[in-house]
């Protein structure tokens, strides 16, 4: 009798664990790929990765049809199933106010595809349902703005990550997510640099180290703490701060009068219809880019009281520090580097920063001292430019007979065009393409003039071992302005641009004083502009181990990303 009681215990325990076993083996793993063609190379790369994982994948250009499929998806997967969604398309600004942080905002964002858009309004509800069936579900938004995504699945228990962060253009079609997927093996999760499994830091530090000036981009999760939220608002707040120049890209595009001055060249190129738009005053532009870098403030100053919290920062350097190695293999974005006995061997692409600079824990308390230093750099140039542009307006119109001002320049320009951030679809893909081609000419004039960039920083790290001789803050707005007025000097020899013929000036008729001095404002004008560069692609790499460490702590390891397994 006990023999057949434990036979038959036996046979149920092994019929359970088959059970169990099978479901594990076979339950569903579903991927859901929704695109723009612009995206087609990395849907193709993504498509096979995830096969190669045992995906069952599904892709279409159109939006009745992803929400079709996504619907299905929500009524048919189950417990423990697999679930990857990747919105591959171009996103929309839904922030019309820069000073509108709230998350119910991101709601209007939407993807679009080949034929239609997919708005957050509808599919995130769909998300919801699928993980609260428990099904671990990822979604990955690759478009412009997809912070909003993120920031609308804070506090959701999916993982859902994006390339850039709110009022931010991205890269169409880059970084593909199979690149992170194959450094990240399987089973893995979209975890960071302390987790066994860190498919994000791969991607985050393949998208840094391809464009660093580009702060607005990095990958952000839906990490449910106050420093997640603030950096999809902060990267593109840091940006902003190179916006006056920019290589002319705003004052194109917000027509001001003073681009054809600033930027001949590229103002011959501009076709003769749009010729008669540039009369926007200096005045409206400056309105405009106040409008975006004056609420920026709010942000800078969220992330100074970070960076002064030393019961935070301590407890994330203590983070860091147990994880230093793996922290800089993934931003390289090579498994194999040894930080230790190699740590300049990615400085050119890190702008100089190597890790030996930023050992243990007051390696990264140095990082935040740094980050704040810089984001001052920052300001002062901001400030600066503003002030070289009133100047070059005042001599502009020393220039010109007044009748021909006031035909000309109007405060509010006519049929003026959103500059910031690039429309999706042809406007981005130009922007993407002016940006890769102005920083090749910042370098171009840097090889030409034999600049080292990385004397940006001497001023902070002579402050480090000096005697405390005024405020800090005093301290730091002083080095900051040295450093840019003197890399104003450094640089104007390689932005020298001939003043010529336009609208209301006649080269032939100008004074050659008066002409040589208007040439040399605008030559310190540009000349700001590679500082400003450098300091924001520094800040990038270095601020990004400061978010991943302070959220680490603020979050206590239960971030969905870290738990859900694709």
């Amino acid at each position: 009798m006990k023999k057949q009681i434990f036979s038959f215990l036996f046979m149920a325990f092994a019929l359970l664990w088959t059970t169990v076993t099978v479901h594990g083996s076979t339950s569903d793993r579903k991927a859901l790929i929704v695109y723009h063609k612009d995206w087609n190379n990395a849907v193709l790369l993504l498509q096979s990765e995830l096969q190669s994982r045992g995906y069952s994948v599904t892709a279409t250009d159109k939006a009745s049809s992803g929400l079709t499929v996504l619907g299905d998806l929500s009524n048919t997967l189950d417990v423990a199933d697999r679930c990857v969604v990747y919105l591959a398309g171009h996103g929309s600004n839904p922030r019309l106010n820069r000073n509108d942080s709230s998350k119910a905002t991101a709601k209007a964002h939407y993807i679009e595809l080949n034929s239609g858009s997919l708005y957050v309004s509808q599919i995130a509800p769909l998300f919801e349902k699928i993980a609260a069936k428990g099904v671990h579900l990822t979604v990955i938004d690759g478009s412009c703005n997809g912070g909003e995504s993120v920031l609308y699945g804070m506090g959701q228990n999916y993982c859902v990550v994006s390339t850039t962060g709110v009022y931010s253009p991205s890269g169409a079609g880059f970084p593909s997510p199979s690149n992170a997927m194959q450094k990240a093996g399987k089973p893995a999760t979209f975890g960071f640099w302390w987790d066994p499994h860190q498919t994000a830091s791969w991607m985050n530090g393949e998208i840094i180290s391809a464009c660093p000036e580009r702060i607005n981009q990095r990958l952000f999760r839906n990490d449910n703490s106050d420093f997640a939220t603030l950096s999809l608002f902060l990267r593109p707040c840091i940006g902003i701060l190179t916006g006056l120049d920019l290589g002319g890209w705003n004052l194109h595009y917000e027509f001001c009068y003073l681009f054809p001055l600033i930027y001949p060249d590229q103002y011959a190129t501009v076709k003769p219809e749009e010729k008669t738009e540039f009369t926007g005053s200096l005045q409206s532009y400056l309105a405009t880019m106040h409008s975006y870098a004056d609420p920026a403030e709010t942000s800078f100053a969220k992330l100074r009281g970070y960076l002064d919290n030393p019961l935070l920062l301590h407890s994330a350097a203590a983070v860091y520090a147990a994880n230093y190695e793996k922290a800089w293999r993934t931003l390289a974005g090579d498994p194999g580097w040894n930080v230790q006995a190699e740590p300049g061997k990615y400085a050119a692409v890190m702008k100089g920063i190597t890790p030996d600079a930023y050992k243990g824990e007051e390696g990264l308390l140095k990082m935040a001292g740094e980050i704040d230093f810089l984001l001052t750099v920052l300001q002062t140039g901001f400030e600066e430019q503003e002030s070289l542009l009133l100047q070059i307006d005042a001599l502009a119109k020393g220039l010109q007979k007044p009748a021909l001002i006031s035909n000309r320049i109007r405060m509010i320009p006519v049929n003026v065009k959103s500059s910031w951030p690039p429309a999706p679809g042809e406007p981005l893909n130009r922007y993407n393409i002016f940006e890769r081609k102005l920083m090749k000419q910042v370098e171009a004039v840097e090889n030409r003039l034999g600049i080292d960039r990385r004397t940006i920083v001497k001023p902070f790290q002579a402050r480090l071992s000096a005697p405390v001789s005024m405020p800090l803050a005093v301290r730091r707005g002083n080095d900051a302005r040295q450093v840019v007025i003197g890399n104003i000097e450094r640089y104007k020899q390689g932005f020298l641009t001939p003043v010529t013929d336009m609208p209301g000036i006649s080269t032939a008729a100008l004074d050659a004083m008066k002409k040589q001095q208007l040439e040399e404002v605008i030559a310190k004008f540009k000349a700001v502009s590679p500082t400003l560069y450098y300091a924001e692609a520094r800040i990038s790499f270095l601020l990004s181990m400061v978010e991943d460490a302070v959220v680490k702590v603020q979050s206590d390891g239960n971030s969905p990303c870290d738990q859900i397994p694709y």
